[in-house]
């Protein structure tokens, strides 16, 4: 847990929680806002930003759905947070469908039209929003304190950093974090700053026009 944030393990869960959620959020509404006037020239760098929000939003549900809420549910009871990962089924489908033409714009087998995608996004982003709010209460400091002790919860967290670091493209889900952050939640991404650096200094460089459609720079930094 990062020094001079949140001291109380048990609190700490829901809000790192939404801390990750605040990403997706961010990383959707940059592409809504972006969407409707990429230019031609950007349509593939735009592509790469999209597919790697919708990427980390299936990475974290697959994480989600096969270790942490299962893990929990261990010392909660099975089916505690049933609900959680239930509703993934109510708006992933239509999630997926942006995503099918998305790379199919990025093959070069259709047409970029930014309304098209708008009008996906709004198919499922409410749906998502909501899903996404009804997990913090389920994860709530008392129900935690009340079965885990402060080291299993932090086993289990390291245990997740790992399964995470293990899966992801170093050279687009690491600057994504860092365009897509929230800067009153500075801890978060949890990248070890050796790996922050090198998000920002090398990883970044394979896709660097990608990254321009965050709402940060790479340092951080509101983009105006």
């Amino acid at each position: 847990m990062p020094p001079g944030t949140i001291t109380d393990k048990y609190e700490f869960v829901a809000i790192h929680m939404a801390a990750a959620h605040n990403v997706f959020i961010t990383g959707i509404n940059a592409i809504v806002r972006h969407a409707p006037n990429v230019p031609p020239n950007k349509v593939k760098p735009f592509m790469v930003f999209c597919l790697t929000v919708l990427d980390t939003i299936h990475h974290h549900h697959h994480i989600e759905e096969t270790f942490y809420f299962p893990k929990l549910e261990e010392k909660l009871g099975v089916g505690t947070l049933s609900r959680n990962y239930e509703e993934h089924a109510e708006f992933v489908p239509q999630l997926d469908e942006l995503q099918a033409y998305l790379k199919t714009v990025q093959n070069g087998e259709a047409q970029y039209d930014g309304t098209l995608i708008v009008e996906r996004i709004h198919s499922f982003s409410d749906t998502m929003i909501l899903h996404l709010g009804h997990e913090i209460p389920t994860l709530e400091a008392s129900h935690l304190k009340a079965v885990f002790t402060e080291k299993e919860l932090d086993n289990i967290d390291s245990q997740v950093m790992k399964i995470a670091m293990k899966s992801i493209d170093f050279y687009t889900s690491l600057p994504l974090g860092l365009v897509c952050a929230n800067t009153a939640t500075p801890w978060f991404p949890p990248f070890p700053l050796p790996i922050k650096l090198a998000a920002r200094y090398w990883f970044s460089r394979r896709h660097s026009e990608a990254w321009e459609f965050g709402p940060l720079d790479l340092s951080g930094n509101p983009r105006r």
